[in-house]
């Protein structure tokens, strides 16, 4: 199941959605913010749109390799390190999700886990400079 959760990291790093999708369990909900998403197409296709919108925003936005911790149980933290830069200046943000896997070696339920210090470490460059 971990290899699950190893995929899931590395085909989000590579933006290869189309994998991502396959590793979907048919009825997978994805909690983010006060959002539920449901299905994989839904799912894929909002990771899709951050990867889109984020690439506009910044005039550089990479993705760091991900990394697993095992949480026992068949649940997993997938830990995201993203590279932002725009107008010079360089922000590194890192989130983690959450993965449920079924027996079928396949994802039932994403959470991602918000983190206050990033988020106003976010918040605090997207204001320094510029974006609202």
């Amino acid at each position: 199941m971990k290899e699950t959760a190893i995929q899931f990291g590395q085909s989000l790093d590579q933006d290869k959605f189309e994998i991502t999708k396959t590793l979907l369990n048919a009825k997978c909900e994805y909690f983010i913010e006060s959002q539920v998403l449901m299905g994989p197409e839904a799912i894929c296709n909002s990771y899709k749109q951050n990867m889109i919108a984020g690439r506009k925003k910044f005039d550089v936005l990479e993705w760091g390799k991900s990394r697993i911790e095992d949480l026992g149980d068949s649940e997993f933290y997938v830990h995201f390190t993203d590279y932002l830069t725009h107008k010079g200046k360089k922000h590194t943000h890192k989130c983690k999700q959450k993965l449920s896997i079924d027996e079928h070696h396949k994802i039932y339920k994403i959470e991602h886990i918000n983190n206050p210090i990033e988020q106003n470490n976010l918040k605090g460059f997207y204001k320094s400079v510029g974006i609202e």
